[in-house]
């Protein structure tokens, strides 16, 4: 004779609440305590009680998916996001369905309105540019969404992304220590809000206690680091710079290789920095970075859009966004000093003015 599937009666006995109490600790639909939602949850595990999610669905109007919008690039970084928002969202018995979007709005906005199709109960987005991401965050309509890593400046939804200040802080303070005065930024766009409100941070941290250059843009990528370097040092000894602070891993990469290539020693001459670690939790320690804290911002992001979508019975009038920004590490490598100390160029050279030629006046 079969066994009868355990119902949610079952579980409710076997934690010592109420059908409803277990109910809304399974389905989410109104919140209870962490002590309650454990004992159902190990009560449902020890029965084997599997819910009719279509059921459910059906009954409560709600699918228990959530949508994850990211740009289509491969990198560490983005692995521990998925793995972390993944995994908070199978703690809630929420499901994930992700999907990657090319760097234009249409096809970002595609994304989320394709999303909305299959009825998802919310959105987190890591927005490709600024520029793209405003409509597919408008195109959400009431489903609550949460931006993680950059984040466009709406009213429309919560954020969560890196203390931008503080990361910015923390590599000046690195370099200043190490007798880096004259510094140059490599692989981002001034023209890109974005990379524009990095580099201002950038020069306030500096402000009085070094100087900021920026090179001529060239992408955020191995190639894009190697041909700045290489413009760089036809420029003559005199344009080097203390320090040069990189876009990313990649970029900073390219640079090294170049200088290295070229007889320039790092971190002796010149010191190498990244703003952007590309593969956490790696033990190479070649480049000093800042290592971004993405699996404890999808958490947040989890956090946010689960709190997002019980208040959604408020009036839209009185919701308030929330950013929530997050502390970097800086990670120390070999292209930054060890121990503060002038460099060993020439007092003259150290002190001539960077001069880096526009690729547009480069024959």
């Amino acid at each position: 004779m079969q066994t009868p599937e355990p119902t949610l009666a079952d579980v409710a006995a076997r934690a010592g609440v109420s059908v409803a109490t277990a109910s809304r600790a399974l389905t989410g639909a109104r919140p209870v305590s962490d002590t309650l939602h454990r004992k159902v949850r190990d009560a449902s595990r020890e029965l084997g009680y599997r819910r009719n999610a279509v059921a459910s669905a059906l009954r409560l109007q709600r699918t228990e998916t959530v949508g994850l919008v990211l740009p289509r690039y491969t990198t560490g970084f983005l692995s521990a996001l998925i793995e972390s928002v993944s995994d908070g969202l199978e703690r809630n018995d929420l499901s994930l369905v992700l999907r990657y979007s090319e760097p234009d709005a249409l096809h970002d906005v595609g994304n989320v309105e394709s999303l909305m199709a299959r009825r998802v109960d919310g959105i987190i987005i890591c927005p490709s540019s600024l520029e793209a991401s405003q409509e597919s965050i408008e195109a959400a309509g009431p489903v609550p969404i949460v931006q993680v890593g950059r984040f466009v400046i709406t009213d429309r939804s919560d954020s969560v992304g890196l203390d931008e200040d503080r990361a910015t802080a923390m590599l000046i303070a690195h370099l200043v220590e190490r007798e880096a005065r004259r510094l140059l930024v490599v692989g981002l766009d001034p023209d890109a809000p974005a990379d524009a409100r990095r580099i201002r941070a950038l020069r306030g941290a500096a402000e009085g206690a070094a100087a900021v250059d920026v090179a001529p843009f060239t992408p955020a990528v191995l190639d894009g680091g190697i041909r700045a370097a290489e413009r760089l040092v036809a420029a003559g000894p005199g344009a080097l710079p203390d320090a040069i602070i990189c876009a990313n891993d990649d970029v900073a990469a390219g640079v090294l290789a170049v200088l290295r290539m070229r007889g320039i020693t790092v971190p002796g001459r010149v010191q190498v920095v990244s703003l952007l670690d590309l593969a956490p939790g790696r033990e190479d320690l070649t480049v000093t970075t800042l290592r971004h804290p993405w699996p404890e911002m999808g958490r947040e992001a989890v956090r946010l859009l689960l709190d997002a979508q019980q208040r959604r019975r408020e009036p839209v009038g009185e919701r308030i966004a929330r950013r929530v920004s997050l502390a970097p590490q800086l990670v120390p490598g070999h292209s930054t000093r060890e121990h503060p100390g002038p460099a060993p160029a020439p007092a003259a050279a150290a002190a001539a003015p960077a001069v880096i030629p526009d690729p547009k006046e480069t024959p």
